[in-house]
C-alpha cells in the first residue's frame, strides 16, 4: 500500500512527518525518500551516515530491468526490529530529472505484494521534477500543512491542483487528505479541514525537543517515546493506515472466484 506525503508552500516538515509515522506505523513499512530537493534522514536522524543504495542507485538498477527486484538492496533499517526500513533519498538534486517516476511508483505500491506499506516523501508540490507519478497511484495523498492562515492558504491550492491532475488510482478526490503540523496555531484541525474541504487524517504537535531527534539526530533519551511527538504520531499512524486501507480496498476490483479444474476441463485457479 502506497501513500504519499507532500507539501505546499512553506514546507511544516514532511520528512520529519513521515519519519515519525513510519517510526510508529502498525504493519511493517518503508520510508521512501522520493523529494527531488534530496533526501535529509541520513544527515539528520542518520547523524550524517553514509551507506550505498539508496534512491538514485535504485534508479539506475531499474534501466537494468526494473527496481522491484532490486529494491531490498537499497532500504537501510529505522528500528532495532526492522520493521521499519529507509530508503535513503537523493544527495544529488540534479539526478531527479533521470529518474523513471512511474516505472518507480509501481515498485513501490507493490512492496512484497502489499505485505510492506510505503510512506513517500514527495517533498514540496510544484518542485522541480515532483514526482506526480506517486501520488497518481497511491491509496492516499497527505498534504502536510502549518495552522497558520499563511499555510491553510497554500494547502487549500494544493488541494485543488492534486484534485484537477486526479489522485489515487480511481483519479478520484476521495485519496486526499491532510495532516496538520502544530494543530491551534492559531487555526484547529477543524477549522483547517473545513478551508481545505478534505479529512484530517490527524495532526502532530509543535513538540521540538523530540523533532530535533528526527530532524537532526539529536540524543533520544529514556523517555523519548513517551513525549508529545511520538505519541501523537502513533495515533494519528493508526488513523493514516486504516484510511488507505479503506481507500485501496474501495478502488480495488473484487477477486474472482478461482475456478476448479475438476469442472472445467484443465482451468486451472491461480
Amino acid at each position: 500500500m502506497l501513500i504519499a506525503l507532500c507539501s505546499a508552500k512553506g514546507a511544516p516538515g514532511v520528512t520529519t512527518s513521515a519519519l515519525a509515522l513510519g517510526l510508529s506505523w502498525p504493519r511493517p513499512v518503508v520510508v521512501a525518500e522520493l523529494d527531488p530537493a534530496g533526501g535529509d534522514v541520513l544527515a539528520g536522524y542518520g547523524r550524517a551516515e553514509t551507506a550505498g543504495g539508496g534512491l538514485a542507485e535504485l534508479a539506475l538498477a531499474a534501466r537494468r530491468g526494473g527496481p522491484a527486484g532490486h529494491l531490498d538492496e537499497h532500504l537501510l533499517r529505522l528500528d532495532t526490529s526492522g520493521r521499519a526500513r529507509l530508503l535513503p533519498g537523493l544527495g544529488d538534486p540534479a539526478v531527479a530529472r533521470h529518474i523513471d517516476w512511474e516505472r518507480l511508483a509501481a515498485a513501490l505500491a507493490s512492496v512484497e505484494d502489499g505485505a510492506v506499506d510505503v510512506l513517500a516523501d514527495c517533498g514540496r508540490l510544484r518542485a522541480e521534477h515532483f514526482p506526480a507519478a506517486v501520488t497518481q497511484r497511491a491509496a492516499a495523498v497527505v498534504v502536510v500543512t502549518g495552522s497558520t492562515l499563511r499555510a491553510a492558504r497554500a494547502a487549500a491550492l494544493a488541494v485543488a491542483e492534486l484534485r484537477r491532475e486526479g489522485t489515487g488510482p480511481a483519479q478520484g478526490t476521495a485519496a486526499v487528505t491532510a495532516l496538520v503540523v502544530a494543530p491551534g496555531e492559531p487555526y484547529g484541525e477543524k477549522e483547517i479541514g473545513q478551508a481545505l474541504g478534505v479529512p484530517i487524517v490527524g495532526a502532530l504537535p509543535r513538540d521540538a525537543k523530540a523533532a530535533a531527534v528526527l530532524s537532526d539526530g539529536a540524543p533520544a533519551g529514556r523517555l523519548f517515546g513517551q513525549s508529545a511527538l511520538p505519541r501523537a504520531a502513533r495515533s494519528t499512524a493508526a488513523r493514516l493506515a486504516d484510511h488507505a486501507a479503506a481507500q485501496q480496498a474501495r478502488l480495488t476490483p473484487p477477486t474472482t472466484p478461482a475456478v476448479s479444474a475438476t469442472t472445467v476441463g484443465g482451468g486451472r485457479g491461480r
